[in-house]
């Protein structure tokens, strides 16, 4: 199992099948010497040729281990012409076809790669030669035809399956991508997915009106709605909350579920005055559409956007104004709940990404380094047990 496992872990799954297919070959020319017959008057220097072709194959791919695209088109395209020279070399013709089914190895290897030319390219060089070799051994117009058809669908259909099941393996990928970022219950973004959009939506504040604002919302008294109706009911009042949060956000803000009965929005503003209209537009929202009401807290700064180094990064950003955010939620829970407080922030110099930020930091990075903020536990300036 280790030689296995270091198998797979030095070669990529093309090169892989490259070594298995050209080292099943490299025994052809013991099966000719012990076997004269079975090739045409003067194919054993032919077949020499070819083997010493596939023997250099097999050797490119041990040493390289990862093949790129223009190497396994130059590669596989030799191979194909060496299957379609050795079944000419063949002297029965049962033994010829068998090996001219080969080429629809090569084609099926390159659909592992997405690269859809280098795959049309080898099929159709395959269907080409396989053919070619077919025009020349066949008897008969019948034989012909009936072999052409085996030998195209022999190639396509191996090589449809495998970019079929490459494509739903990608479609599953995407979507589960997208699912991982999203909370199961409400529909809205997770904390996952809130970070993963966090550095997009600076950028968009960067352009426009160069402020920031975030808002977190947290229910009052939620636990009571659990503790006395269960908490199916619970998850009723979360759901309507979470669309009474969306139904009012700022268009091209995100809004999360922060954890538990707590939401967030982060947007983009002109001024303090907006965000503290938008706090009281959700609180309002809230209050009217369920049985609780909520605590609002939030902060809004300028953003300036730099490439200096000592410039805060998109993590450190977000962690900072959370935690003012966090702060605010908590004066409003001891001035009575059911309340919004908004505060500004001095200027925020933001360290924009020199790169895709999605690429360029996962947001599993971003989730660990505010992770102080995402655990919520008792501190000076977080009671959560007094949250409900």
């Amino acid at each position: 199992m280790t030689f296995f496992k270091q198998l797979l872990d030095r070669y990529d799954a093309r090169s892989l099948a490259t070594l298995i297919s050209t080292g099943g070959v490299l025994p052809l020319p013991i099966v000719a010497v012990l076997a004269p017959d079975a090739l045409r008057p003067g194919g054993m220097v032919l077949l020499f040729v070819i083997w010493a072709f596939i023997a250099a194959v097999f050797v490119v791919t041990a040493m390289r281990s990862h093949l790129t695209d223009a190497e396994f088109a130059v590669l596989g395209g030799m191979g194909i012409i060496g299957i379609c020279g050795t079944a000419l070399i063949l002297s029965y013709k049962t033994s010829a076809t068998a090996v001219l089914a080969l080429v629809a190895v090569i084609p099926t290897i390159a659909a592992i790669s997405p690269s859809i030319p280098l795959v049309l390219g080898l099929s159709s060089l395959a269907c080409v030669g396989a053919i070619t070799v077919l025009a020349l051994i066949a008897t008969t117009t019948a034989a012909f035809i009936i072999g052409t058809g085996a030998v195209i669908g022999t190639i396509t259909v191996p090589v449809f399956l495998v970019i079929a099941l490459r494509r739903s393996l990608e479609a599953t990928l995407e979507r589960q991508t997208q699912l991982s970022g999203i909370d199961p219950l409400t529909g809205l973004l997770n904390r996952r997915g809130f970070l993963s959009r966090v550095s997009h939506l600076l950028s968009a504040a960067h352009v426009s009106t160069g402020w920031i604002g975030i808002l977190l919302m947290d229910l009052d008294h939620f636990k009571r709605v659990n503790d006395r109706l269960g908490h199916i009911a619970g998850d009723g009042v979360l759901l309507t909350t979470a669309a009474a949060i969306r139904e009012v956000a700022p268009p091209g803000s995100v809004v999360c579920r922060f954890g538990g009965e707590e939401f967030l929005v982060f947007c983009v503003v002109r001024d303090e005055a907006e965000l503290r209209a938008a706090a009281d537009r959700f609180r309002i929202a809230v209050s009217d559409a369920t049985p609780v009401t909520a605590s609002v807290g939030g902060v809004c700064a300028p953003l300036i956007a730099s490439v200096r180094t000592h410039a805060a990064s998109t993590d450190d950003v977000v962690a900072t104004m959370l935690d003012r955010a966090d702060h605010c939620v908590y004066q409003a829970k001891t001035q009575g709940r059911d309340r919004a407080v908004v505060e500004p922030m001095d200027p925020v110099l933001w360290r924009r990404p020199a790169t895709d930020p999605d690429a360029a930091r996962p947001a599993d990075a971003l989730q660990h380094t505010v992770l102080e903020l995402f655990t919520r536990e008792l501190g000076p300036n977080n009671q959560a047990a007094e949250r409900n």
